[in-house]
């Protein structure tokens, strides 16, 4: 069984699954139905829920969590799926459990990426199904793209993906994690064709709230570890948006 490992995924296309659950014997048939299934790259699996969210920290992603929902501890799977919403807002939630009347009716209590609900036993058939879900959501905010045509390329870039828009002498920059790209353009015509989850904090950024970890008077921490400015008279704007943002998808 493999615990709190490395984050080295499949080819892309695979989805990248975590399990969480404290019991050792859930883990194990979880994570071998799981790496049966075509669509799924690789599967980490967690006995301590801490131990996921560290892993996010060092940078792994996570398409589906596998969440347990009852660890015998103050907080529960349910709290557990809130926190991973505000950390990893693209990473779907499947919650698992064995006491399904114990909690069938909580799971709307907090907000979370929900995209299903399994009891112990896990049906193969349930699993396959909730998985195909999950693929299928992946496939449509995929086609949420900003196209960029330079020098002859059409580049296109998932919403979800982008970190933060600069601009500097004429030029643009689209930042996603994996690097950026720049080209010709302006910001304001750009600023048109994105979702509500941008936000410009500066004349010269526009920034994806979705990647904030922090904000103070003078800058902007993203969860990637960039800091991006935020002007002065943008400070007051940029929190309000930000925490009404919040408050609606939390």
């Amino acid at each position: 069984m493999v615990d709190e490992g490395l984050c080295s995924w499949g080819e892309d296309g695979f989805m990248r699954i975590a399990v969480c659950d404290d019991e050792i014997t859930i883990l194990e048939i979880l994570q071998k139905q799981l790496e049966e299934l075509p669509q799924v790259s690789q599967t980490l699996v967690f006995s301590v829920a801490e131990r996921l969210f560290r892993a996010l920290e060092r940078g792994c992603q996570f398409d589906v969590v596998f969440m347990d929902i009852d660890w015998k501890k103050e907080k529960n799977g349910i709290d557990f799926a809130e926190e991973l919403l505000r950390i990893s807002p693209n990473t779907q939630v499947i919650y698992v459990t064995g006491y399904n009347d114990r909690f069938s009716q909580q799971i709307f209590l907090k907000k979370a990426n929900l995209c299903g609900f399994l009891v112990k036993p896990v049906q193969a058939e349930m699993l396959e199904a909730l998985l195909e879900k999950a693929k299928k959501n992946i496939e449509k905010q995929e086609t949420e793209k900003l196209l960029i045509s330079q020098n002859g390329v059409v580049y296109a870039f998932p919403f979800r993906d982008i970190t933060y828009f600069e601009s500097a002498a004429h030029r643009l920059a689209v930042h996603t994690a994996d690097g950026c790209l720049f080209f010709y353009g302006k910001l304001e015509m750009v600023k048109q064709q994105l979702p509500p989850c941008f936000f410009q904090c500066h004349k010269s950024f526009l920034v994806n709230m979705d990647y904030i970890r922090r904000i103070d008077k003078r800058s902007i921490f993203l969860k990637t570890g960039e800091e991006i400015p935020i002007s002065k008279v943008k400070y007051a704007e940029t929190r309000t948006a930000y925490f009404r943002y919040m408050g609606d998808t939390l």
